[in-house]
């Protein structure tokens, strides 16, 4: 059974990627991760409980809207740091045979995949999925 490491945002690109994974490992195990933005520390112990607890409801919030494909096993996570570098990490986590990312293509260096996509191609040892929007 194939293991593919989808990158969720709830966007459309996400939603793509998330078709695109499930059309490939029709039966297999697909892993969505948001990651979220950076946790800053806060003045007081209260702050940075609320400032997490929001963090992690919005990721909740955003991973209840991965719906699973017929067939397939869908995991839901959430991880904390940039993008990437957290994607690489839950691949190896989970033996992934691939991560699949969507992309709109912001990014500076290379504007036609995206900086997240453009890392991944760069920095993961495991095969990389970039998906267009309505793929």
């Amino acid at each position: 059974m194939a293991t593919i490491v989808v990158g969720w945002d709830a966007s459309p690109q996400a939603r793509s990627a998330l078709a695109a994974a499930a059309r490939l490992a029709p039966d297999g195990r697909l892993v969505v991760v948001h990651v979220r933005e950076a946790r800053r520390d806060h003045p007081t112990a209260r702050w940075q409980e609320l400032s997490e607890m929001e963090a992690d409801e919005r990721s909740r919030a955003l991973l209840a809207e991965a719906q699973a494909p017929a067939g397939a096993q869908l995991e839901l996570r959430s991880a904390d740091g940039d993008p990437a570098e957290a994607l690489i990490e839950v691949a190896g986590e989970v033996g992934a045979d691939a991560i699949a990312v969507g992309t709109r293509g912001l990014g500076g260096a290379s504007a036609f995949v995206g900086s997240v996509s453009e890392t991944l191609l760069r920095e993961a040892r495991t095969p990389v999925l970039v998906i267009p929007p309505s793929t």
